[in-house]
């Protein structure tokens, strides 16, 4: 975002708006796996009570209760990384670039020296 913004090519006033929006789109591990018949909202509760008090993530305590599977827990991540809108798509949803902006910018991005 940084990099589109030194760019010029979204403005700091804009920001409130993406982030919001991706908030919104963003599914959980625990929808996906309640929707998938893997959990259920107790269990997903009951995952999330654990990472209150251990500080793990989501599939490290699910794993750690024996409720989910390694194999499981990646099918889960790849399904929500499918699910879930990356920060271009956003920009292109809210308007603030057009498609053919976003690929220009993610050429130029790849190009520039770190």
């Amino acid at each position: 975002m940084r990099f589109l913004q030194e760019r010029g090519v979204i403005n700091k006033t804009a920001l409130p708006e993406i982030e919001s929006k991706k908030a919104d789109t963003n599914v959980s591990l625990g929808t996906i796996a309640i929707n998938r018949g893997l959990l259920t909202a107790g269990q997903v509760e009951y995952i999330h009570d654990t990472q209150e008090k251990t500080g793990k993530k989501f599939g490290q305590a699910a794993l750690h209760l024996r409720l989910l599977t390694r194999t499981q827990i990646r099918n889960l991540l790849a399904e929500q990384k499918r699910a879930n809108l990356d920060i271009g798509e956003l920009l292109v949803l809210t308007g603030h670039l057009t498609p053919e902006q976003l690929e220009r910018e993610r050429r130029a991005f790849a190009r520039r020296k770190v």
